[in-house]
């Protein structure tokens, strides 16, 4: 069958098993993953496969489709004679406490604890139900974000872990378990089109298909280039970036390469000495500096570091927060970007028919019923600021607001803060206050959210 002859090719076209190797499977409970075990286990004697584990990660997201979820892996795996390990985390509450999204956490916390499993079973690779259609909207994904290096999309093998149903599409997948019988379970949650990644699956995909029915073969073939020139780029920028001294670098030894390498060369410089990976609009002003006149500029890198440019050398430092001083006006309906955080603010001015649909705890999106003639100022905190949380009827120091929030001490100082008057609206990114709610009376409200850039 079309699905098998895709999974054998895989395994043999980019190399992902040898003989006798074991292997790890993340298991969802998905067609995917179900599809991926039971063409594993058919196959586990002509692949000369020794050993094949599951492992299911319960995120508790959907309260009790995630137990279902988990109990069908564990008796999946029973009836297929397979050992499985599970494990329960509240990834919810973990991204709050990191501060972080869900996905990322969720990301992080699956292939931690995959590959505690992977060591403590003595396994070779961990392997998932990534597919062709991943792929695509993965690609589409971070054009759309302005990812450039997430636009080449998954390989089929990255370290540890393999994927070998990276050559077969999505209904494909779906037509060969319908076709087997193959038991799997569905998560509701990815229909549902609040999601970009679902927007892009259910909604852009389905377009673009009506342009370039091939639009996934397309992308795959785009995917080995950009992959291929930046394996190629970023080894010739590795050994570039160890030939520089500790703390700076002289610009005149960049000025005769391209522009390809150098950014990949400051990039990996400044991650090196910062463990923070500036941002893509960041990183183009630093590659620009290469071929300017001289003069200073500095740039702040994550919380700790500033980047300065003095003369021909680019040199990093640490930095006291404290002595940060910044303020920026913004207008209903424009946006501005706090280049001492990396982070850009959008304001916008909504129809409030849809009353409803924004009021919500969103703590990168808050809307206030305000004119749509308002100017604004971003600044980060005085000493003295006072915050109305949303709900009370007086005001509070900021400072216990800030510990409240579990804010650690060293950022307080570059949290903007979105003002109206003498007013705090919002601590950006953490609690909006009670000032200026949205009344079911309000014909237009002003909007903000918050962005990485």
């Amino acid at each position: 069958m079309l699905i098998e002859k895709k999974f054998l090719k895989a395994v043999k076209e980019f190399n992902l098993l040898n003989k006798n190797d074991s292997v790890l499977i993340a298991f969802s409970g998905g067609v995917d993953s179900t599809v991926l075990t039971h063409l594993f286990l058919k196959f586990k004697n002509y692949l000369q496969i020794s050993k094949i584990v599951l492992v299911h990660l319960n995120h508790c997201l959907r309260g009790k489709d995630s137990d279902l979820d988990e109990k069908f892996a564990v008796d999946f795996a029973q009836n297929k004679g397979l050992k499985i390990y599970t494990k329960r985390i509240d990834i919810k509450k973990l991204a709050q406490e990191k501060k972080k999204s869900l996905e990322e956490v969720a990301r992080e916390e699956r292939y931690s604890f995959f590959r505690e499993i992977k060591e403590k079973e003595n396994l070779d690779w961990i392997a998932t139900g990534h597919h062709l259609s991943d792929l695509t909207e993965t690609m589409i994904l971070w054009f759309i974000q302005g990812n450039k290096k997430g636009i080449k999309g998954f390989k089929p093998k990255d370290r540890d872990v393999i994927r070998p149903l990276f050559l077969c599409k999505k209904d494909e997948i779906q037509k060969y378990a319908d076709e087997k019988n193959i038991p799997y379970r569905t998560d509701i949650t990815n229909f549902q089109t609040d999601y970009l990644r679902n927007k892009i699956r259910h909604i852009l995909l389905p377009e673009v298909k009506k342009i370039n029915p091939s639009v996934e073969e397309s992308l795959l073939t785009m995917s080995f280039f950009l992959n291929w020139d930046d394996d190629f780029l970023e080894k010739q920028a590795d050994s570039i970036s160890q030939s520089f001294p500790e703390d700076y670098i002289e610009l005149k030894h960049l000025k005769d390469l391209p522009y390809a390498i150098v950014y990949r060369v400051l990039r990996n410089w400044i991650y090196s000495k910062t463990g923070v990976f500036p941002s893509y609009r960041q990183l183009y002003v630093i590659t620009k500096l290469v071929h300017e006149d001289k003069g200073y500029k500095e740039f702040y890198i994550g919380s700790k570091y500033l980047l300065t440019r003095t003369g021909q050398k680019l040199k990093i430092k640490r930095y006291n927060k404290r002595d940060i001083s910044f303020s920026y006006k913004l207008k209903a309906g424009d946006e501005v970007l706090i280049k001492e955080t990396g982070v850009k603010i959008k304001s916008s001015v909504l129809d409030a028919k849809n009353i409803e649909k924004y009021i919500f705890n969103d703590k990168n999106f808050v809307c206030f019923g305000l004119p749509e003639n308002s100017v604004f100022e971003i600044r980060n905190r005085k000493k003295g600021d006072r915050f109305l949380p949303f709900g009370r009827s007086s005001e509070k120091k900021l400072k216990d607001v800030m510990i409240d929030l579990k804010i650690p001490k060293d950022m307080r100082d570059t949290i903007p803060l979105l003002t109206y008057g003498n007013k705090i609206l919002w601590i950006v990114g953490y609690k909006r206050s009670g000032y200026f709610p949205v009344e079911k009376n309000s014909k237009k409200i002003v909007c903000f959210e918050l962005k990485e850039v």
